[in-house]
C-alpha cells in the first residue's frame, strides 16, 4: 500500500550541511521530534541527526559552534517515495520512529512517523464491530471473522442474534453453515446491545428500504445505527458506511450526526469512509474475497485506513476519490442492471404480438457479437436490491432538481412485467374456456431468483404473480421452491406440494425462477399429468419451444414468446 499520502512536510526539520550544532538543536528543540535533517545546496540528504547524536558529540569535545557535518558520517535510513507500509514498518525500530521519504534524487520529499502508519501495520489486531447482522452484515462478518479478525456483530434484533448463537440462520448462502459453525463464539461475538462495546472499526451495515407510498428512502435504521456508533465512539476509531444511500448521505447526514453525538471531529479524532457492498446473494462468501472493492473516505488517511482493512480481504481495492462517488458507485451497478434487464422485457412486449420467440432470437443475435450481451427477458426484476435502488438515485436526482427519466423508465417496465404477464394468463385460460377462479395453478419457484440459488423472497416477482392470481379470485393455488422451506410458503395462503403433485392435474404450471433443478425435470412425463388441455408459462425459457409444443394439449408460452 502506497504511503504517500500519510508523509508530512519535513521543512521544519531540515538545516544546510554548513548549519552549527547550536542551529540543530534549535531546529530539534522547536520541531520536538528529537531529530534534524541535513541537507547540501541541492537539498539532497545528507544526514539525520539527532539529540542524542549532539549529546554523544559533546562527550567528545565537540562545541555547539562546530559544524553539524562534523556529527558523524553514518548513512541515514531512508523510504523512497511510492514505498508501503510494510516496507517502512521493516526500517523503524524502537529508536527509529521517523523516516525521512527521498525521491530519486535523495531530495526529502517528507516525512512518515510510526505512529502515522501503526493503525495500518497492526489493522488486524483492531477489534471490528459490524452494525446490522442481516445479509450484508452477516457476511462481511463471517469472512472478516474466518480471516482472523475479531469481529463483534450486533442487531437489536434479540431473537436473531439468539438464532445465531445457537448456529441457525434462515439465510441460505452457500458455505454458510461452517462460517456461523466455526467462527461463531470463536472471532466472532454477537451482542443485541452495544454497552461496553469497546471496537476501533465500526461498520454499519443496516438497510435502508423504500417507502411504497412515497418511494423515499426510509433513513431511521440508519440514523438510528449511527446514533449508537456515535456513543461509542473514541479517538482514532474508523467508521465504514456500507448501507445504499442517496449520494451525499454519508457528507451531510452520517457526518453530522456523528460528530454531534460523539462530540469528536472528523479527520482529526475520527475517520469516515463508504465502501459499498457489492456482491451477489447465493455467492456472498465467496465474493467478499474476489470482487473489487470500492472505498473512499473523509480524508486521506480515512480512505487509507479502510483501504488497509479491505486489501487484507480482497486482492483489488480501489479509491473512486470521494464519498459521493463511492455512493454513486453502488446505486450504478444495480441501476445499470435494472435497465438492461428491462430493455429485454421492453422488447418481450412487441415480440410477443408480433410472433416472435425473443429468448430464441436474442441466442441468435449475441452470437459471435461480441458488442452484444443482450440478456434474456424475465418476469420483471425482484429482490431487495435492484427494486429499490433506482428509487434512491432517483431521490438525489431530484434533490438536485433533475428527472432520472430513463432509469425510473425503465423500473416501471419492470414492475409493469408482472402484470403483462398476468393479462397473458388471463387470454390463456380464456383460449382454453377455463377460468382462474376454478383451475388447478401450481407456481414453480418462489424466491426472487434461482440461481445463484436463494430462499430470500423480498420483492419477489413469484409472491407479486401470486398476489395477482389471489386478487382475481384463484384459489386452488399450489407453490414448491427447491430452497425456500415449506412453513414460509404456507405464510402465502397457498399449498405446498411436491413437483409431481403440483403438475398432477394442474390447468396451468408457472416455471417462476431460474434454479438449475428445474432444467433437469423430465417435462415431457410431468406434463402428461396435467389436464388437458393445459398452460405450461415457461418465465424463464428452461425449455425449448419445440420440444413442448410437441405434447398434446399444451399450450406453451413463457416471457417474450408470441
Amino acid at each position: 500500500m502506497n504511503i504517500n499520502i500519510v508523509k508530512q512536510n519535513a521543512d521544519y526539520l531540515t538545516i544546510k550541511s554548513d548549519s552549527t550544532i547550536k542551529d540543530a538543536l534549535e531546529v530539534i528543540e522547536n520541531g520536538q521530534e528529537r531529530i534534524c535533517f541535513v541537507v547540501d545546496n541541492k537539498l539532497v540528504l545528507k544526514q539525520v541527526v539527532s539529540d542524542g547524536d549532539i549529546r554523544r558529540a559533546f562527550l567528545k569535545d565537540l562545541t555547539i559552534n562546530d559544524k553539524i557535518d562534523s556529527i558523524h558520517d553514518r548513512s541515514p535510513v531512508i523510504v523512497r517515495e511510492g514505498c508501503d507500509v510494510n516496507q517502512a514498518s521493516d526500517k523503524m525500530s524502537e529508536k527509529i520512529t521517523i523516516l525521512p521519504i527521498l525521491n530519486s534524487k535523495n531530495q526529502i520529499k517528507g516525512i512518515i512517523r510510526k505512529r502515522d502508519i501503526m493503525p495500518f501495520i497492526d489493522i488486524r489486531s483492531r477489534e471490528i464491530l459490524i452494525v446490522g447482522m442481516g445479509y450484508v452484515g452477516l457476511t462481511l462478518a463471517l469472512v472478516l471473522a474466518d480471516n482472523n479478525f475479531s469481529v463483534i456483530g450486533y442487531d437489536n434484533n434479540k431473537k436473531l442474534i439468539n438464532d445465531l448463537l445457537n448456529k441457525k440462520t434462515l439465510m441460505h448462502e452457500k458455505g454458510i453453515d461452517n462460517f456461523i459453525n466455526t467462527q461463531i463464539g470463536h472471532n466472532l461475538s454477537l451482542v443485541n446491545s452495544l454497552e461496553g462495546v469497546n471496537a476501533d472499526i465500526h461498520i454499519i451495515s443496516v438497510g435502508t428500504p423504500i417507502n411504497k407510498d412515497n418511494y423515499d428512502p426510509i433513513m431511521t435504521h440508519l440514523n438510528s445505527a449511527v446514533e449508537s456508533v456515535a456513543k461509542i465512539l473514541k479517538k482514532s476509531d474508523l467508521v465504514i458506511l456500507r448501507s445504499t444511500v442517496p449520494v451525499g448521505c454519508t457528507r451531510e447526514i452520517v457526518l453530522p450526526l456523528l460528530e454531534k453525538k460523539s462530540g469528536l471531529e472528523a479527520s482529526k479524532d475520527f475517520f469516515l469512509a463508504f465502501c459499498p457492498e457489492r456482491t451477489i446473494e447465493g455467492r456472498a462468501l465467496e465474493e467478499l474475497r474476489k470482487l473489487p472493492q470500492i472505498v473512499s473516505g473523509l480524508c486521506k488517511r480515512s480512505t487509507e485506513l479502510a483501504s488497509r482493512l479491505f486489501s487484507e480481504n480482497t486482492h483489488t481495492v480501489v479509491d473512486v476519490g470521494s464519498l459521493e462517488a463511492a455512493e454513486m458507485a453502488k446505486l450504478i451497478d444495480n441501476t445499470y442492471r435494472d435497465t438492461i434487464f428491462s430493455y429485454s422485457n421492453q422488447m418481450a412486449l412487441i415480440s410477443e404480438k408480433v410472433g416472435v420467440n425473443l429468448p430464441e432470437l436474442i441466442d441468435r443475435v449475441n452470437l459471435g457479437y461480441e458488442r452484444n450481451k443482450v440478456p434474456k427477458p424475465s418476469p420483471g426484476v425482484g429482490g431487495p436490491c435492484l427494486s429499490k435502488d433506482p428509487y434512491i438515485l432517483n431521490n438525489t436526482f431530484i434533490k438536485h432538481g433533475l428527472k432520472a427519466e430513463v432509469s425510473m423508465a425503465a423500473r416501471e417496465v419492470n414492475e409493469n412485467s408482472i402484470i403483462n404477464m398476468f393479462n397473458r394468463t388471463q387470454k390463456l385460460f380464456e383460449t382454453l374456456n377455463k377460468n382462474i377462479i376454478d383451475s388447478k395453478i401450481f407456481l414453480l419457484g418462489f424466491a426472487f431468483k434461482g440461481h445463484p440459488e436463494t430462499n430470500d423472497l423480498r420483492d419477489s416477482t413469484t409472491v407479486d404473480f401470486l398476489n395477482q392470481l389471489i386478487n382475481n379470485g384463484a384459489k386452488n393455488i399450489f407453490g414448491f421452491d427447491p430452497v425456500v422451506p415449506a412453513n414460509e410458503l404456507e405464510f402465502l395462503n397457498i399449498n405446498t406440494c411436491s413437483i409431481e403433485e403440483g403438475f398432477n392435474n394442474a390447468d396451468a404450471v408457472f416455471i417462476m425462477n431460474n434454479h438449475r433443478s428445474f432444467s433437469e425435470l423430465k417435462i415431457n412425463q410431468l406434463a402428461d399429468a396435467m389436464n388437458s388441455p393445459a398452460i405450461l408459462f415457461d418465465c424463464w425459457h428452461t425449455f425449448q419451444a419445440n420440444e413442448i409444443n410437441s405434447l398434446p394439449n399444451i399450450i406453451y408460452s413463457g416471457i417474450g414468446i408470441g
